[in-house]
């Protein structure tokens, strides 16, 4: 696999100094293509400003971002916006359309895709999110929850390599979160080359992503496979996080002399597996 991104000793601080606070410190890590990686920290670690970094909506104080081996600059700001895309936590600031179907389709008239393969994405991916009932809506008879679908749509919907999403399924009610994480798993299944980064306080999402990355205080403080970072349970709630509840589920079984593998991630993964045993 190649390196779909790169981030090599990024410093970033509002006030643009080396001298004022640091929002984020000497931040290096890598995400291959294919990757669905989560970046998991409290508020405050620095998560939302590192996501804006990545896009290139920000520029960072000290450090480098490469996006496909190439230093993001504004000289390839082009390239950027074609590879990369942003679901932001509140959907009000990103709904531009007068309806439903009008914002989905916003970002493919900017690049004036064919209005019939238009008509056909925006029916696809509304279908997916589950708003292809709500298209002649306008966002003020829309929920929180649904405007985020909409918006998360609106990304999908214009072929890019990279998404990421930052905080976009905190308004989603439990079964909106899974309808997303399910998707996400089949769009990569169809294009094993699309690659995800969450940016997330949500600790069971997490869990099931391919890799994981702990910020706190603006630092990178552990990363590797879920299974294997939130082992440390100590040290994930000495910063204020949780250990996802199937894993509390296999430590209790643990305790009993029984022993869980630790690919298993879900509750219905458990369930089966205790099942077959």
């Amino acid at each position: 696999m190649s390196k779909a991104l790169e981030v090599k000793n990024l410093n970033f601080s509002y006030d643009n100094t080396s001298e004022g606070p640091q929002t984020l410190k000497n931040i290096s890590f890598s995400v291959e293509e294919g990757e669905y990686v989560a970046l998991v920290g409290h508020n405050g670690s620095g998560k939302s400003t590192l996501a804006k970094l990545l896009a290139y909506l920000l520029e960072p104080t000290s450090g480098e971002v490469y996006l496909n081996g190439e230093l993001e600059s504004e000289k390839n700001i082009k390239k950027i916006r074609e590879t990369i895309g942003v679901v932001f936590q509140n959907p009000d600031n990103q709904f531009i359309g007068s309806t439903v179907e009008g914002d989905i389709a916003f970002g493919l008239e900017n690049r004036a895709i064919p209005r019939e393969k238009m008509i056909e994405l925006v029916h696809k991916y509304s279908h997916l999110v589950g708003m292809d009932k709500y298209l002649n809506k306008s966002p003020e008879e829309l929920s929180g929850g649904q405007k985020q679908r909409v918006a998360i749509a609106g990304i999908l919907a214009l072929n890019l390599k990279i998404i990421i999403f930052d905080e976009a399924t905190s308004m989603l009610d439990p079964e909106g979160v899974e309808d997303i994480m399910s998707l996400i798993h089949e769009m990569k299944k169809e294009d094993p080359s699309l690659t995800f980064i969450s940016i997330t306080h949500d600790i069971e999402e997490a869990y099931l992503a391919d890799r994981v990355i702990i910020l706190n205080n603006g630092e990178i403080i552990d990363e590797g496979k879920p299974e294997d970072v939130f082992l440390d349970e100590e040290k994930i709630t000495r910063i204020g996080l949780d250990i996802p509840f199937v894993l509390k589920v296999k430590n209790a079984l643990k305790e009993k002399g029984i022993e869980i593998d630790k690919s298993i991630k879900t509750l219905e993964e458990l369930s089966s597996y205790l099942c077959v045993k």
